[in-house]
């Protein structure tokens, strides 16, 4: 049912007589490894757009995806009630993506509805981008990134002079998206099995009840400062821990997601050809499993986040981005993580022949566990609405690291992407 109202409404803002725009952008995706087929994926994104008249807009899009392979389409257990996508195969799934209007109201935009929350300036990286959950079925290696999943909110935002000012109420406890249990991306790292070794069958792993929309409501406020070179952005959020705490009670791994508040503080400056950025955010009350208790005992601790990245222009007329990001944590007491987490990141991107082709490279790199992961991929553009693509995942380290955990996953990816 839930489905078939979802693309009536589709079809009646498709047929609508007001001014209108309708995109579909996807891909078709396969992966290959060491075991063979890793992957085989169909993602269709449908989106309209309907202009209502006094600048109001409605926007409504579909996520339709299938999957048959040993990646699947993730776990569906983290959605809360509201979010639940409308088909909840395992092989196929249809999700209700964006739903909102848009509405101007002077120096005012008010949006209503499920949307994604885009806050951050580092690449890729979730400092103090923590009001909407993110897809990680494939761990790091998912295209965007961070790959946010729409969550149903209220969203003032409001220009003054030079200041911008955006405040959020979410009563959506949707969590970050893992892969299925035995899938091919699952996580494997005693840091999210809390702190068990995966030597062999693990216990059963369940997700707290995600059903209570207020009181797990997230509430966020940013304000932002903009000079001619220069941006400045201080935010506060308080909202549900969306990574989850997995604690062992002696018979199952359960993931759960406490409260907590964040503070961030964001800082961006052109300096001729090279823009920089740097975040900051500070979680007082973050919780992890503490070492040796089994994963029975959770310690309350003081958390803070800081990257700094760079992009310029480089040799060859490359697109270069650096970063470099720590995650320390305040702890007397032994964790299952390490006490700082330091990664890097590198990425290269080329373009020639007239933009028909784009080689990209990227490197992440954990200075801490000594693993890491490089992308590789070539592009050719058929026309502007068809580019296949060709590329690689190279995992690399110990089982026991955040990326090195998928060194048997190592792929080859070939596949297309479509924009109508």
């Amino acid at each position: 049912m839930r489905l078939a109202a979802a693309l009536c409404a589709l079809a009646a803002v498709l047929g609508g007589t007001a001014a209108s725009a309708q995109t579909i952008d996807g891909a078709l995706a396969l992966a290959v490894d060491e075991d063979g087929l890793a992957k085989a994926n169909l993602l269709i994104e449908p989106e309209t757009t309907i202009a209502l008249g006094s600048g109001i807009e409605a926007v409504m899009s579909l996520r339709i995806e299938a999957a048959g392979s040993r990646t699947g389409t993730g776990a569906r257990s983290g959605f809360s009630p509201i979010s639940a996508p409308l088909v909840k195969g395992d092989d196929v799934r249809i999700e209700m993506d964006e739903f909102y209007l848009a509405i101007p109201a002077g120096a005012l935009e008010f949006r209503l509805g499920k949307q994604e929350i885009a806050w951050g300036s580092i690449d890729g990286a979730r400092v103090v981008d923590t009001v909407s959950p993110a897809r990680l079925t494939e761990g790091l290696a998912r295209d965007p990134r961070p790959d946010r999943i729409a969550i149903w909110a209220a969203r003032m935002q409001a220009i003054i002079g030079r200041v911008d000012l955006d405040f959020v109420f979410a009563p959506d406890p949707t969590v970050n998206q893992l892969a299925e249990t035995g899938a091919a991306f699952f996580p494997q790292a005693p840091r999210f099995l809390a702190g068990l070794q995966p030597a062999g069958p693990l216990p059963p792993i369940i997700r707290e009840d995600r059903g209570n929309l207020i009181g797990d409501a997230t509430i966020g406020a940013r304000l932002s400062y903009r000079l001619d070179a220069t941006d400045l952005r201080v935010s506060v959020v308080r909202g549900i821990d969306q990574d989850g705490i997995p604690v062992f009670d002696g018979r199952q791994i359960e993931l759960r997601h406490p409260r907590r508040h964040t503070i961030g503080l964001e800082f961006v400056r052109q300096f001729g050809g090279v823009v920089g950025r740097l975040e900051a955010a500070w979680t007082p009350d973050a919780r992890f499993v503490v070492a040796g208790s089994m994963g029975a005992e959770v310690a309350q601790v003081d958390r803070v986040v800081g990257g700094i990245g760079a992009d310029f222009s480089g040799p060859l007329g490359t697109y270069v981005n650096v970063q470099l990001i720590a995650d320390h944590v305040a702890s007397d007491r032994p964790l299952v993580r390490p006490r700082t987490d330091v990664i890097s990141t590198l990425r290269v991107q080329k373009d020639f022949d007239d933009n028909r082709h784009a080689l990209r490279a990227e490197w992440l790199n954990s200075l801490t566990d000594t693993d890491g992961l490089v992308r590789l991929e070539l592009v050719r553009r058929i026309d502007d609405r068809f580019a296949i693509f060709l590329g690689g995942d190279i995992f690399y380290g110990s089982r026991r690291g955040i990326f090195g955990q998928f060194s048997e996953r190592t792929r080859v990816l070939s596949g297309v992407r479509f924009s109508f």
